[in-house]
Order: C-alpha cells, then structure tokens, then sequence
C-alpha cells in the first residue's frame, strides 16, 4: 500500500478561502441593542422609595393575586390582543 501525500486540488484551496473569508465576515459583525421608545421613557420614570415599598407590601400581601387585579390585567390583556 502506497500512501501519497496531499494534492495541489484546486477544490480544496477554493474551499479553504471561503471558509477564512466567512470567518472574516463573521468576526466583523458586531451584536447590537435596540430600545424601544416605551422602555426609554420607563427609563425616565423616578420611582422613590416610597412608591417601591408601596408595591412591595402590595405583592406580599397577596394584592396582586386578588380575582379583581387578574381579571383586570385579563382584559388588559385581550385588548391589547383585539387591537
């Protein structure tokens, strides 16, 4: 049994340069961030100390579990699916 050593085939070559060039052009792209105006203006919104405790208590306490809060956010919720 006779082992040769690698060819000159063309095929391979051309396939080696597209494989560094893809990785080139994957290197070059670069993750970004997109933020929606409604989180910009949440951004802007000041909440003290206060207003947090406020909720806080609320979610202990069990307020937001209440059929009155989930039936609201329901609705709010088919709404926005309506629309």
């Amino acid at each position: 049994m006779e082992i040769k050593g690698i060819s000159n085939n063309s095929f391979l070559a051309d396939t080696l340069k597209n494989v560094k060039t893809d990785s080139a052009a994957a290197s070059e792209q670069k993750d970004k961030i997109v933020i929606s105006p409604e989180a910009r203006d949440l951004a802007k919104t000041d909440f003290s100390s206060n207003k947090i405790a406020e909720i806080r208590e609320k979610v202990n306490s069990g307020f937001y579990d209440s059929d009155e809060v989930l039936q609201k956010v329901a609705d709010k919720i088919l709404n926005s699916i309506q629309k």
